[in-house]
């Protein structure tokens, strides 16, 4: 079984007419534990009813999680979706996820975790970023960090990426932030895979598909045909998919095409906790 650590924002997704528990690092748990890993959020959480409601949602989902409770707010994501049903996403400033402490239980996960997930949004406040970089540098040798970049509006610099990018061993990112890298750095992202010795991007494209690229080849996919009701957490999904059986040792275009079914079937239902049937997670 592989030992997963995520490492960052949960949050509520607010909708207009409901709230839905959210989160990038918290999806990815609940997903990679519906895939057979053994996946652990290290998060934090206000004193507050929201975190309260938020904490008892994550344990009816089935999303093993450590929260710190800190003098701070709960994260809050107002979610606004297009008439593709893409969202655009409002967070709080401030909030709890914007403190997690590098406590020692999180040291000890860091050390044994087979695989380490994280992203940009909780390192925009200086106290979570020095705790998952910390964590970072904790991870065994033959451990593997996913960074799942996630940009999400100013919440992340060049400096944050770089380093970012030097820890990792895999990328996560869609075509917007396939863009933004790209003018960041002024290169294709090939030569970004190669400049930071990086073993695969996963590069997800919405309704065209999907991208395995590596430094010398690249693995195209359609996306699975569906009848789209959001696509919030269809990314998160399918990475959590991907990387589990790749690890596992399914082949790069095997484990894309299983994880399309997969996100398709997240994008045909709301919010981003659905349950998968078991004859996708096969």
């Amino acid at each position: 079984m592989i030992n997963i650590l995520s490492i960052g924002e949960i949050l509520w997704d607010i909708f207009p007419d409901k709230k839905i528990l959210g989160g990038a690092p918290a999806n990815f748990v609940f997903h990679a534990r519906q895939f057979g890993s053994d996946a652990t959020l290290f998060t934090a959480l206000g004193n507050d009813q929201q975190g309260i409601e938020l904490e008892e949602n994550a344990v009816k989902a089935g999303i093993i999680m450590q929260s710190s409770r800190v003098s701070h707010p709960t994260g809050i994501a107002d979610i606004f979706l297009n008439n593709e049903q893409v969202p655009t996403y409002k967070l709080n400033d401030n909030c709890a996820w914007d403190h997690i402490p590098l406590t020692n239980k999180l040291k000890k996960f860091a050390e044994k975790a087979d695989l380490i997930v994280f992203g940009t949004i909780a390192q925009r406040n200086i106290e979570s970023r020095n705790t998952i970089q910390e964590a970072l540098k904790l991870s065994k040798s033959s451990s593997k960090i996913l960074f799942d970049i996630n940009l999400r509006l100013d919440f992340y610099s060049k400096e944050i990426i770089e380093e970012s990018l030097n820890a990792a061993n895999y990328l996560k990112l869609n075509d917007e932030e396939e863009s933004v890298l790209q003018n960041l750095f002024n290169k294709n992202i090939k030569q970004i895979i190669s400049d930071f010795n990086l073993e695969l991007a996963i590069l997800t494209l919405g309704p065209k598909g999907s991208k395995i690229i590596t430094s010398n080849s690249m693995s195209e996919c359609p996306a699975a045909k569906c009848k789209i009701v959001d696509t919030v957490g269809a990314g998160d999904s399918f990475t959590a998919f991907f990387i589990i059986n790749y690890l596992k040792g399914m082949s790069i275009h095997e484990s894309q095409k299983k994880a399309s079914k997969v996100a398709a079937y997240v994008c045909a239902h709301n919010g981003a906790t659905v349950q998968i049937p078991k004859n996708l997670k096969s």
